[in-house]
């Protein structure tokens, strides 16, 4: 099984694991669901530092706008916290 092949596979299993196992445990918030994927996500991507050149740059953009989101969330969060709510 190619490289690639594998890391699609990986990406895949994991998320429909974190995504089975929070539905089980009754989580609700969207903001979870999508933060821990996000980690899931940065996780298998540098176990597969091996891929070539043009796939990693492709990659990191892909990291660049997911750890952006992650952003949004933590600041959102924090907002809501000293808000008081």
């Amino acid at each position: 099984m190619r490289i690639y092949n594998k890391y699609v596979v990986s990406l895949a299993l994991s998320a429909c694991l974190i995504n089975t196992l929070l539905a089980f445990f009754g989580q609700n918030d969207l903001g979870i669901y999508f933060t821990i994927n996000i980690i899931a996500y940065l996780v298998i991507t540098l176990l597969y530092v091996y891929l070539n050149p043009r796939a990693r740059r492709a990659l990191n953009t892909v990291v660049v706008v997911l750890f952006g989101g992650f952003m949004v969330i933590v600041v959102t969060k924090v907002i809501e916290i000293l808000s008081g709510r």
